[in-house]
């Protein structure tokens, strides 16, 4: 299901976290890691652009030490990018895991979504290096890339262990049918538990979901845990994670009422921003 898989990286300790998880993975799935660092432009030209003209050098009004100053900070930044990449590397070659590794200089969240093209699965801590990653709503580049990603989103929050019980969220939408999917074959031939959860949250159809994900396990050959319940989305999610013990959390990016049609929407937002476990969101 996953041949290429993505990791950018800032050298942030959360970071290094998404890296163990998506190791994990590929090792799993035999599928190929590919290592990106980028160099945010925005961060390293930032004191320079408060001022017109000075990183043109043929304007008069250039600041020569603040090109000078960007032009230093660009090495450093790559400087840390090469050695960080060279540890992903290592990493990857001691858990057999064939790797690529790319450095890249712009804007992080187009370039990430640019790779995101050629690959099937984009793991990644929801904060990076200095907070650049994080803020309200999980900040610009997470969000950026949770949103329009054309393929799924580890959100990552603490080391990996070994996957024992996975909880989907399903409501019978396009999204949690494929969350449904991955969690499935994710499962498939192993000894893991799997944990279908519906939320009754008023709509008619909820039963109906709950039955319906019931017998598509059922299917592949997989007696899955069934649970319907009455509720808040998010909080419903976020307690059975945690009375399970799950260790993954998956579900769709929205549901039949497109809980991602403002920013991330409340069940999404809520329960990264909340979970104590990974969280798998497909789109």
């Amino acid at each position: 299901m996953f041949n290429q898989i993505l990791v950018p990286i800032d050298g942030s300790s959360d970071s290094w976290v998404a890296v163990d998880h998506a190791i994990s993975l590929a090792r799993e799935e035999q599928a190929k890691l590919l290592g990106l660092y980028i160099a945010d432009e925005r961060m390293i030209y930032a004191p320079c652009w408060s001022v017109a003209g000075t990183m043109d050098p043929l304007s008069p009004d250039c600041d020569p030490l603040l090109l000078e100053h960007a032009e230093d900070l660009r090495r450093q930044i790559r400087e840390q990018g090469e050695k960080a990449l060279r540890d992903l590397r290592q990493r990857s070659q001691v858990a057999n895991v064939d790797v690529e590794t790319y450095f890249e200089a712009g804007i992080v969240s187009q370039i990430i979504l640019d790779y995101a093209k050629q690959v099937d699965l984009i793991v990644m801590g929801r904060h990076g290096a200095g907070g650049r990653w994080s803020g309200p709503l999980l900040g610009s580049t997470f969000e950026a890339v949770a949103r329009h990603a054309p393929v799924p989103v580890l959100a990552t929050v603490n080391d990996p262990r070994p996957l024992h019980t996975l909880l989907v969220a399903y409501d019978g939408s396009d999204r949690a049918k494929q969350a449904l999917d991955i969690a499935l074959h994710l499962v498939e031939g192993s000894d893991r538990q799997l944990i279908i959860l519906t939320v009754d949250d008023g709509h008619d159809d909820r039963p109906a979901a709950s039955f319906e994900a019931a017998a598509l396990a059922k299917e592949r050959g997989i007696d899955a845990k069934r649970l319907l319940v009455k509720g808040h989305a998010a909080e419903k999610i976020l307690n059975t994670a945690q009375e399970e013990d799950c260790d993954l959390i998956l579900l769709g990016a929205y549901g039949r009422s497109r809980f991602l049609s403002a920013l991330f929407g409340s069940t999404v937002d809520d329960v990264v921003h909340n979970a104590t476990t990974p969280v798998l969101i497909c789109r």
